[in-house]
């Protein structure tokens, strides 16, 4: 049994979401390592773990769930 659900969107109803600092549409993919140390750690132990972010590929600022 899939779990996977096809979704009918219509993409010209969609807002599009330029850069904070420029206005520009197009971004690039990029990763962040966040660390959480092992005192704030369910396991106790420290964790490293990649958080996905976007790069304007005009002015480079980057945009990732973090941001203000």
């Amino acid at each position: 049994m899939s779990t996977e659900q096809k979704l009918n969107i219509d993409l010209s109803k969609a807002d599009d979401i330029g850069c904070e600092k420029c206005e520009n549409l197009y971004f690039t993919p990029v990763v962040m390592i966040k660390r959480l140390s092992a005192l704030l750690s369910p396991t106790g132990q420290e964790i490293k773990f990649p958080v996905q972010g976007f790069q304007c590929t005009s002015c480079q600022a980057v945009e990732t769930p973090f941001s203000e």
